[in-house]
């Protein structure tokens, strides 16, 4: 029977112990890689980050308001004070207090843009560095950091389909209104706008 002494064994938990670190630490930067990496698929051949591709039929705030009242008159419609170039879209709810009494409160659904706004959403993009798991070299601690350069996600400025969708989802509008009030086929095929809004 063979059997080790402290020191080896000792020897042999940390090699180990090192191994699942380097493993974990790669596999946590494999994970934030993916996690920041943004996709920005296609839409029917359109580059969803291009706002001439995903202008379709433009429109202002105060139209989409005007519309989305003759969906649902309840709506609520307010601008950011502190960011105005968004507005909020919000709905009231009765609840029951803590004192046993009902209370209304404002509840926020989603947000649009205040100005003019385009069809469908699109994706703002930036990049940024994170160290390359492939050239990273784990295995050896003194080897300089390779970086990659990722794009990921910025900001968006809200389509207004985007907002029909939100609402939809909610069970705020029906699609009945928003075929007669928005017309319910897209300026251009959209399978972003197929996708999300089966079975609405």
């Amino acid at each position: 029977m063979l059997v080790l002494d402290g020191s080896t064994q000792l020897n042999h938990a940390l090699k180990n112990a090192g191994e699942a670190q380097r493993s974990q630490r790669l596999a946590e930067l494999e994970q934030e890689i993916r996690s920041n990496t943004i996709t920005v698929g296609e839409d029917n051949g359109r580059d969803r980050s291009n706002l001439l591709a995903q202008l379709g039929r433009p429109m202002t705030a105060a139209e989409l308001m005007r519309r989305l009242k003759l969906c649902n008159p309840k709506l609520i419609f307010e601008q950011a004070i502190k960011q105005p170039r968004y507005g909020g879209i919000y709905v009231e709810v009765t609840e029951k207090s803590i004192t046993g009494g009902w209370e209304t409160r404002k509840v926020h659904v989603c947000g649009f843009e205040w100005g003019m706004m385009p069809e469908f959403s699109v994706i703002h993009k930036t990049t940024t560095r994170l160290p390359d798991p492939d050239l990273l070299g784990l295995d050896k601690p003194t080897r300089e950091v390779k970086w990659k350069e990722v794009e990921t996600f910025s900001d968006e400025t809200r389509g207004w389909r985007t907002v029909l969708i939100r609402l939809l989802k909610a069970n705020l509008i029906k699609k009945i209104d928003v075929e007669q009030h928005f017309g319910w086929t897209p300026s251009q095929e959209s399978q972003q706008w197929n996708t999300f809004t089966q079975g609405a």
